[in-house]
C-alpha cells in the first residue's frame, strides 16, 4: 500500500495535509494559524489496519519523513491487532513500512489538545482535564458527514459558546481519515484509534487526549482503547487514553452537574437534526436521561408511549453496546421505573437469544443459516 506526494496545500484561510493513499486522497484541513506538520505519520496510522487486513506492506516515497519512535511502536500495535482478530472479524496480517528517510519532526508546537463534539466521552475528558487542555478539536467528518455544512456549523456555534464560558477554544479542523477504512471495506470501529490518533499527529500537537468509550472493566477489543492508544504516539505527540476508569452513565451524572452542559448535548450520528432522537445511540441516551431523572433540552422526552414504541422494539447487534444497556438497565431498576427496566430487559433477552442460534449455527449447522441468509439477501 503505497504512500506518496505528502504534501500541504494552502487555501484561503487554511491549511491541508494531505497525500495520496493508494489511490484514496486522504487530507487534513486546519485553520491556517493552526498548520500541520509535514510527515508521513498521520498517513502511517491511518493506513496501518488497513495494510494489515490488505496483507500489504505500506511503501513510503523516498522523500517522506516519518518518526521511528511511532515506527518502533508498530511492531507492538500489530501484536496486539493480530491477536484480536476474531472481535474484529478481519484477518489482520503483520506488515512492514518501508522506504522514507527516519526522521524525528522538528516541533515547536507544546498544545494539549482533545476532541470536543458535544457528546459524553469527549465531554467528561474535557471536564476532568480542562487545566491540562489548550484547545479543543472538533472534527467534521468524525461523528457527521462532511456534506453536513448546516448541521457541523449549528453544533460548531453551540461547543464553541459553550467552551468560551468555560475560558477554552474550540478549533474546527475537516478530515476523510474515516472514510479511508470504508473504501477499503474496513468499518470505523477497527481502525478510529489510528484515525484520530492520525488528527493530533496531523496538527503536531505536545500531546492529544482521546477519550475512552469503555471502561477497564468491560473493555473488549476495538480500534481503540487504553491498551492501544498510546502506542500511536511519536516522538513529538503523545496520544493520552482517558476516562476507562467511569461508566458512561457515571460520566452523565458528573456532566449534569453543569446546566449548560446539559444544553448542548450531542450524541447523534445521523446527521438527521442535532440528536434524531430514534437511533440507537439517541434512545440509549434518553434512557440514561430518563433513568438518572434528567432534563435535557437537546432530546425529546422517553415517554411510556416511546419505550414502548420505539425503545423495546430495538435490536441490538454488538456486545459494546450491551454494555451501555446492562449500565441503564442497573439505573432504571434503583429508579423503581418498571417501565424502562422492562424494556431494556426485552431488548438484552433479544440479544442473547439471538446470539445462542448464532452460536448454535456456528457449532451444530456449520454457519449454514448465515449462508443461507446472506444468499437469500443476494436473491
Amino acid at each position: 500500500m503505497k504512500i506518496s506526494q505528502i504534501r500541504i496545500e494552502h487555501t484561503a484561510g487554511h491549511a491541508i495535509l494531505r497525500a495520496d493513499c493508494a489511490g484514496f486522497d486522504l487530507w487534513y484541513k486546519f485553520p491556517e494559524q493552526y498548520p500541520p506538520v509535514l510527515s508521513a505519520d498521520p498517513f502511517i496510522a491511518a493506513c496501518l489496519l488497513i495494510s494489515m487486513a490488505k496483507n500489504q506492506d505500506l511503501q513510503l516515497e523516498d522523500s517522506a519523513n516519518y518518526s521511528p519512535t511511532l515506527l518502533n511502536n508498530l511492531e507492538q500495535l500489530q501484536h496486539i491487532f493480530s491477536y484480536w482478530q476474531p472481535y474484529l472479524k478481519h484477518q489482520l496480517n503483520t506488515i512492514k513500512v518501508n522506504g522514507g528517510v527516519a526522521m524525528e519532526p522538528a516541533n515547536a508546537n507544546n498544545d494539549t489538545v482533545s476532541f470536543f463534539s458535544g457528546g459524553i466521552d469527549g465531554s467528561y475528558t474535557f471536564n476532568q482535564k480542562q487545566q491540562q487542555i489548550d484547545y479543543l478539536l472538533f472534527a467534521k467528518g468524525i461523528d457527521m458527514q462532511l456534506s453536513s455544512d448546516n448541521l457541523y456549523q449549528q453544533a460548531y456555534n453551540c461547543n464553541e459558546q459553550y467552551l468560551a464560558s468555560k475560558g477554552k477554544q474550540l478549533v474546527p479542523c475537516e478530515t476523510n481519515v474515516r472514510f479511508l477504512g470504508y473504501h477499503h471495506q474496513l468499518n470505523w470501529g477497527v481502525c478510529f484509534g489510528g484515525g484520530l490518533s492520525s488528527i493530533a499527529l496531523a496538527l503536531g500537537v505536545k500531546k492529544c487526549f482521546i477519550a475512552s468509550g469503555l471502561t477497564y472493566e468491560n473493555n473488549i477489543p476495538e480500534g481503540s482503547n487504553y491498551i492501544t492508544d498510546h502506542l500511536w504516539s511519536n516522538h513529538h505527540t503523545q496520544i493520552e487514553h482517558h476516562g476507562a476508569a467511569c461508566k458512561r452513565i457515571d460520566k452523565l451524572k458528573v456532566l449534569s452537574q453543569d446546566p449548560d452542559y446539559l444544553n448542548i448535548l450531542r450524541v447523534c450520528w445521523h446527521d438527521h437534526g442535532y440528536n434524531c432522537g430514534e437511533c440507537e445511540k439517541c434512545l440509549r441516551t434518553m434512557s440514561s436521561l430518563r433513568a438518572l431523572g434528567i432534563e435535557c433540552n437537546t432530546f425529546p422526552k422517553l415517554s411510556d408511549q416511546k419505550i414502548k414504541q420505539r425503545l423495546r422494539p430495538l435490536k441490538l447487534y454488538n456486545v459494546h453496546d450491551v454494555q451501555f444497556l446492562e449500565e441503564n438497565i442497573e439505573q432504571a431498576k434503583q429508579a423503581h421505573d418498571k417501565v424502562l427496566t422492562e424494556a431494556l430487559e426485552h431488548i438484552k433477552r433479544n440479544f442473547q437469544l439471538r446470539e445462542l442460534a448464532n452460536q448454535f449455527d456456528d457449532l451444530v449447522l456449520h454457519g449454514y443459516a448465515h449462508k443461507l441468509k446472506q444468499l437469500v439477501k443476494k436473491h
